[in-house]
Formats: structure tokens, sequence, C-alpha cells
């Protein structure tokens, strides 16, 4: 039996991707904010796009700082990213020690990388349009790294906190249980 899916949750039908943890930095401020709505958009040259809510702290800083990092966390993040999701930039002036998350400098770009994380992709934002009630940041990728325990060709899955956390939507969570192989 087919049931009908709001307009307001047919993202969750394409989900879902990795949540990641946007970083980004504006002259002297850095924030962070939870992310779903991420995506890879060419290889040649490498670009991820993300779609933010205009209304967001986070689409300030990366619209006028021109640039953003993408950090993959894995389950033990699990409550920091649900934590991370509840309060704004705006109302809280460091959300990373807030949260308990440590951050590294990065090696391209000025936004900090979250050192618990499982990977970092690190951006320059080459285009920003209008899409619907979100602008959609099109970063080129300058610089990306990930856990040699937790990432060779793709995704290992071999222990559960070296799994990408991935948002179902709401408070609902879930990690990749295992690799399997086509023939």
């Amino acid at each position: 039996m087919k049931v009908d899916v709001p307009f307001g949750r047919v993202n969750r039908l394409l989900g879902p991707g990795p949540a990641v943890l946007l970083t980004s930095h504006h002259k002297d401020r850095d924030n962070v904010m939870p992310a779903a709505w991420v995506t890879p958009l060419s290889k040649d040259p490498p670009l991820v796009g993300v779609a933010i809510h205009p209304q967001r702290f986070t689409h300030g800083l990366v619209w006028n700082g021109e640039q953003f990092a993408i950090n993959v966390p894995g389950r033990p993040l699990m409550e920091a990213v649900a934590k991370l999701g509840t309060a704004s930039g705006r109302d809280v002036e460091d959300k990373l020690a807030w949260a308990g998350l440590t951050t590294v400098e990065a090696s391209e770009i000025d936004a900090p990388l979250i050192a618990e994380c499982l990977a970092w992709i690190e951006c320059h934002v080459v285009n920003a349009v209008e899409v619907g009630d979100h602008t959609f940041f099109v970063g080129q990728v300058v610089a990306a790294q990930a856990e040699e325990e937790a990432f060779g060709e793709t995704w290992l899955l071999q222990e559960e906190e070296l799994r990408p956390l991935h948002h179902l939507g709401g408070k609902n969570y879930g990690v990749m249980q295992e690799v399997l192989s086509a023939k």
C-alpha cells in the first residue's frame, strides 16, 4: 500500500546522505551548523553544493567569507550534531566550544575544521544561486582529507565509530552497516 508523502518531507526520500557540520568564517567570527542538504556536483573541477536558508547565521558568513568547510562526523558525534541544530551562532558566541568540539586549522581556508570528524572538505564559494527558500552555494574543493581507518576508495564501514552519521529527519540518525559489491 502506498502512502502520500507531504511535500515538506520529500527531501527525506532522497536522503540520507551524510549529515555534515558546515564550518564558516568571516572577519573575526567562526561558526558551525549541521547540514544535510549537501551534494557533489562535479569531478573536474571538483565542486560540491550546500543549501542554506538565508535566515541562518551561517548563510551570512558563507556569503561574505566566500568559503566553507564540510566536516563529516561519525556516530560518536550524534549528540553534538543534534545539539548544534538547536542554537544559532547569533545567540551562542562559540558554538564549537559550546558543543564540546575541538577545532584545527584548515590548510587552504580560514574556516576551522573539527578535529573529531572523519573527513574534511575545504571549499571556496564559486557561485550562489537562490533556489526556492534557500541559497545553493557551489564550492570548489581546494583540499580534502579523511581518516585512513574510515575511508579508502569509499567509506570502509569496519567499525561503528568510524562510520559517517546520516540524518534521517528530526531527531533521527543512522549509520550504514556494511559494504555491498554488485557483480
